[in-house]
């Protein structure tokens, strides 16, 4: 039998061997996170003096790594529409070391899944699309793009994949990165009208980070309940970790909750919840097994249920952070929240 000997020599090269292998096999820029989880806000501008996202930058933009300027709104043709550019927002992620986004969407009255589908359904159009946007991130100076395009029909599934292609191929000679926020889904979910047209396997390919939009899992339009239940919120990453690196995951948070009744359905800030509750004389409660908090308060004869997010909802939710090697979270949105917000994401992550 033959006999091997060790010799420094040998060990040396074994271990720079093992050492270039573990290298190689490294995720890519999503693999900071893999050391500190990433905190993405969404930057708002809704009319020409709201300040609410400013502000909110301003004060807690050590938290932050990444902005997400909501927009670049898309037409029929692939163009690209901004009404409010946050200049000023831009200009202040980037003085405090935060890195800008451009968020390029269709909500318009609503999100508007014929346009979306009249543009990535024509070549030209997607093509155009592709183009203004890189005009776009260069003219202002963003360090990438989240694409948020919603309710895009299922028949444009591979569409929408071939424009975040393109998109990559003309966006990575400059170092910008792609991201894409997403509806939560528990499967693929390949029929169904709102989260079918998204791959998560192709998004996981083309984009450096995936935003999971891990709210409103009941909505405005629906009936009461938890915004984001923990159950739903597992069962959401227990699939998407199956299909995508779990580091170029972000879990999307709610800074917001809703107030249910007969008269209709109306948002609520996180940092205006304690005073409705309070102004109504209301006992929050806390829903054990979907770890929310809740309350009821009464006008007249009419009942109001209330939904939202706290602190101690939150600290649950950044616990699957760690838990499933997330690569961070992101906020829907910046001046909505207040400082408990900031103090357990710091706390937690």
């Amino acid at each position: 039998m033959t006999k091997y000997r060790w010799t420094s020599s040998g060990i040396l090269i074994l271990y720079l061997l093992f050492a270039s292998c573990f290298l190689f096999f490294t995720p890519g820029p999503a693999s900071a996170a893999a050391n500190q989880p990433v905190v993405m806000g969404y930057y708002v501008k809704d009319w020409y003096n709201d300040y609410g996202s400013y502000n909110s930058l301003a004060t807690y933009h050590s938290n932050l790594d990444y902005t997400a300027t909501f927009s670049a709104l898309i037409d029929w043709n692939g163009n690209l529409i901004m009404d409010f550019p946050p200049t000023e927002g831009i200009d202040l992620a980037k003085k405090k070391g935060v890195k800008p986004l451009l968020v390029v969407h269709n909500m318009n009255n609503g999100m508007d899944s014929w346009t979306v589908s009249a543009v990535l359904g024509d070549a030209n159009k997607r093509w155009n699309l592709s183009q203004n946007i890189v005009w776009l991130v260069k003219k202002y100076g963003f360090a990438g793009v989240n694409i948020d395009l919603e309710a895009v029909p299922t028949w444009n599934r591979d569409d929408y994949n071939k424009f975040l292609w393109e998109l990559k191929g003309l966006l990575k000679p400059g170092g910008y990165l792609l991201t894409a926020a997403v509806p939560a889904k528990n499967s693929d979910q390949w029929d169904n009208a709102w989260s079918g047209a998204y791959d998560y396997r192709e998004l996981n390919r083309v984009c450096d980070y995936v935003m999971l939009m891990t709210y409103d899992e009941h909505w405005f339009g629906g009936s009461p309940g938890p915004i984001a239940s923990l159950p739903w919120v597992q069962s959401v990453l227990d699939y998407a970790v199956k299909q995508m690196n779990p580091q170029k995951i972000l879990l999307g948070l709610a800074a917001y909750g809703y107030d249910w009744s007969w008269s209709g359905t109306r948002a609520v800030k996180w940092k205006d919840v304690n005073e409705l509750a309070n102004q109504y004389g209301a006992q929050i409660q806390w829903d054990n097994y979907s770890s929310s908090p809740y309350f009821y308060y009464w006008i007249g004869n009419e009942q109001h249920e209330v939904w939202f997010e706290n602190k101690y909802s939150l600290a649950i939710k950044l616990g699957l952070v760690k838990s499933y090697g997330l690569g961070g979270v992101s906020l829907w949105r910046l001046g909505m929240e207040d400082y408990t917000l900031w103090n357990t994401i710091q706390n937690k992550l």
